[in-house]
């Protein structure tokens, strides 16, 4: 099984080599369960925040005293990228969230492929998802 995100699979998370596209199209984002998330209610519609723990190292925990930070940073998810971090259910391929991009907004394929398979690829480079090849998660 090959991974992609969070979970270390031997490849710098920097690694420039990319999976061949059918086996991205078929490969099963999952979010990270260490991840805190909540919804919020935003004028016109919800929001996914993410709520990132700060660095937990000995300069972190300095800085986090220093300037009395919170444990955690704030990541806000456009409508988009909420749609999207919803669909990363560990149920739903990258080819099925395609799919709902394009209907939902009406997109051509291509346009929905190259954008998602970006935006996944960023999410899985920060820890905040993983791709995991084969079979879904039950």
């Amino acid at each position: 099984m090959t991974r992609a995100g969070y979970q270390s699979g031997g490849q710098s998370p920097h690694s420039k080599a990319k999976a061949p596209r059918a086996e991205l199209l078929a490969a099963v984002p999952v979010r990270n369960p260490l991840l805190e998330w909540r919804v919020d209610e935003e004028p016109g519609s919800p929001v996914v925040v993410l709520l990132v723990p700060r660095r937990g190292d000995g300069i972190g925990r300095l800085l986090n005293r220093l300037f009395d930070a919170p444990e955690h940073r704030q990541v806000v998810l456009d409508e988009l990228g909420t749609q999207v971090w919803r669909l990363c259910d560990g149920t739903t391929t990258v080819d099925g969230i395609v799919r709902a991009l394009m209907e939902r907004h009406r997109l051509q394929r291509r346009e929905a492929e190259v954008s998602l398979t970006t935006y996944l690829e960023t999410l899985a480079r920060r820890g905040f998802i993983e791709l995991s090849a084969g079979k879904a998660r039950r």
